[in-house]
């Protein structure tokens, strides 16, 4: 009975270290190849905007990017605690 449970308790590990462990190999490359590079064109757009046509265009480049750069950043920043806490244990 206690070499099933110790059987049991090392396949849920197992199941609990390959779940996180794809969910961390997902999240850096959706931060490398989508998040990132999405999260700098946001950020280059808006102040470009500021740069080349002024405040007025750069509050209205701000309005239209904000909303879907503090959504990424959302997004990235609890994926990344959880992976974080992953690594952590």
């Amino acid at each position: 009975m206690n070499m099933e449970e110790r059987a049991k308790s090392e396949v849920k590990t197992f199941e609990y270290n390959a779940k996180e462990g794809v969910r961390a190999v997902a999240f850096i490359w959706f931060l490398q190849r989508i998040a990132a590079p999405l999260f700098f064109v946001f950020l280059i757009t808006v102040i470009s905007a500021f740069a080349v046509n002024g405040v007025v265009a750069g509050l209205l480049c701000l309005a239209i990017f904000g909303g879907p750069a503090l959504l990424l950043w959302g997004v990235t920043s609890r994926q990344g605690q959880k992976v974080l806490e992953y690594w952590k244990k």
